[in-house]
């Protein structure tokens, strides 16, 4: 049997052909999305049949799908450290490192198109807009994202907060939070500990809580009562959160449409202090 550590060496070193070798390039493109589907869903996405996923499968040394499936979560679930991402762009292509880059962010985004579970995106947005108070929380190279959902957020949400350091400030922002706040925590592979500590902090006070991140193997989705998902597969150090930002603009868009009686007016407003302060050129 196939050892969870040695399972995409495998798949690209065993000789497949036709259907198998299709199946196993979409796991290899795709083996995040892969690791969370059935035999018959991956089938249908390749457009196989089933007994063709699971033949590919005992091919690689499995028992069955569910156990190379539990061998692709295990990889999705391990961490990468930055200088073995370096090394893998390294050895991944002969393309140039930035063109290899601009592909996985189209790949990202165009996975976010095809995965986003738009009801749970209104629901996001409806509980936001009736919050009394929302707290974005990111750190590291998260904290751009927070702070980038936090300015888009706010002409519709004018009670919105972005925590982008972890120096005790969100528990300062946490005390003026209740059960109708909710603490939205961003965070991406390799997932800052003082996020998920923050994170867990305000769903143990009974806050509503909401999880920005890339898989359901997130340390944040236990803590989260809604989770959205954005893939952010990377071929460097260089964090991907192309589909990250588009996921996070979905998000405020959604907000002002269904609150578009009141942002039309604040825009009005904003747009005449603008032209009277000459902020734009």
């Amino acid at each position: 049997m196939s050892t969870k550590g040695d399972v995409f060496e495998q798949i690209r070193t065993q000789p497949l052909t036709g259907k198998k070798r299709q199946v196993a390039k979409y796991i290899l493109d795709n083996y995040v999305e892969a690791s969370f589907l059935t035999a018959a869903q991956l089938a249908e996405r390749v457009q196989v049949s089933e007994p063709t996923v699971i033949r590919l499968a005992c091919d690689l040394g499995f028992r069955g799908f569910p156990e190379l499936k539990d061998a692709l979560q295990a990889e999705v679930q391990a961490q990468l450290t930055t200088v073995q991402r370096l090394r893998t762009a390294r050895r991944k292509s002969s393309k140039a490192p930035a063109i290899q880059f601009l592909i996985a962010e189209v790949e990202n985004l165009d996975q976010l198109l095809h995965s986003v579970d738009v009801r749970t995106l209104k629901r996001v947005a409806k509980r936001m807009i009736g919050a009394d108070k929302v707290i974005v929380v990111g750190y590291k190279m998260s904290s751009v994202l927070a702070g980038y959902l936090s300015m888009a957020l706010k002409k519709s949400i004018d009670n919105t907060v972005a925590v982008t350091e972890a120096t005790g400030r969100f528990q300062e922002e946490l005390i003026f939070a209740g059960p109708e706040s909710v603490v939205v925590a961003i965070s991406f592979p390799r997932y800052t500990a003082a996020v998920v500590r923050d994170f867990r902090q305000a769903r143990q006070m009974g806050i509503q809580t909401v999880a920005i991140t890339d898989s359901d193997l997130s340390p944040l989705v236990e803590y989260a009562d809604h989770f959205l998902l954005a893939p952010c597969r990377a071929v460097s150090y260089v964090d991907a959160f192309g589909a990250a930002v588009g996921l996070l603009g979905a998000i405020a868009t959604q907000v002002s449409v269904m609150t578009e009686d009141q942002l039309g007016e604040r825009l009005s407003k904003v747009e005449r202090l603008w032209e009277e302060n000459e902020l734009f050129h």
